[in-house]
């Protein structure tokens, strides 16, 4: 564990864990097809996000950085190369985002945070302000045994800052949830563009996470890259731009065009007033 303590400390990696592979429930995507052969073990990574207030952003927090996927996956990349040279007769396959790993309980298991009832991991140093990225291995490691920290105050705070009712004690109901809608593809019903422009956001929503308790106290990012190039208001000159670099890219910048057109009321949310 030393040598994998020392790998991840050179990416600046320093809140993991390790939890086992069998026993977790996996999720249905593609992504599974890339798992190792007698997988074992699961290292599981957190970085922070948190970079700042930007009282002005119409993004999501995780949004104004640079894209997670290439800055993260990188750092995994580097990760797995080192582990690879040390142990050359296993195999070790990262994910970040796209993975068949259900992440938070992953992470959970790993002892790297609880679990907020708005379903994401709060970790003791990030909150939930935080990326969860894997590596999945067939090399046995010791996986951590102990109680992961009890962070949730089960005070409802996530619940009730939720402007759609999308949590309840039910659970998430994911058609209700803005930051899903500003992610909708083609049309909306003239409910979810109301959401979109009573919410303000061209992306995500934040609502839940900045109402926890637990992200008061949440440690800015210690990723050096995340401070560059941070971008807190998306616009109609320079959306195309951005889904060159940004997390919400892949969605395409029509979606965004048409958020940031319902925000300022000349798109379809005009209609039903």
């Amino acid at each position: 564990m030393e040598a994998l303590e020392a790998i991840l400390a050179a990416e600046g990696f320093d809140q993991w864990g390790v939890c086992g592979f069998a026993g977790l429930p996996l999720l249905p995507v593609r992504s599974r097809n890339r798992l190792p052969e007698g997988a074992q073990s699961v290292i599981v990574i957190l970085i922070g996000y948190y970079i700042g207030e930007y009282p002005n952003r119409n993004l999501s927090r995780y949004a104004l950085v640079d894209d997670y996927h290439k800055v993260f996956g990188e750092k995994l990349g580097r990760a797995v190369e080192n582990l690879w040279n040390l142990f050359k007769t296993h195999r070790f396959i990262q994910f970040v985002d796209a993975s068949p790993i259900p992440e938070v309980l992953a992470a959970h298991r790993a002892g790297l945070g609880d679990i907020g009832q708005n379903g994401q991991l709060l970790n003791p140093v990030y909150g939930s302000r935080c990326f969860i990225g894997e590596i999945v291995t067939d090399l046995p490691l010791p996986v951590f045994a102990g109680a992961a920290p009890r962070l949730c105050r089960g005070c409802g705070a996530c619940r009730a800052a939720c402007p759609t009712g999308a949590l309840s004690e039910a659970g998430f109901q994911r058609d209700r949830c803005r930051s899903w809608i500003t992610q909708k593809k083609g049309g909306l019903s003239a409910w979810e563009a109301e959401q979109v422009r009573a919410g303000g956001f061209a992306w995500g929503c934040d609502r839940c996470t900045d109402a926890c308790p637990v992200n008061r106290g949440a440690a800015p990012s210690r990723v050096a890259e995340f401070y560059r190039g941070a971008v807190d208001r998306l616009t109609v000159e320079n959306a195309g731009a951005l889904c060159g670099s940004k997390a919400y890219g892949w969605r395409g910048e029509s979606v965004l065009l048409r958020n940031l057109a319902l925000i300022s009321g000349e798109g379809p949310a005009a209609l039903h007033k």
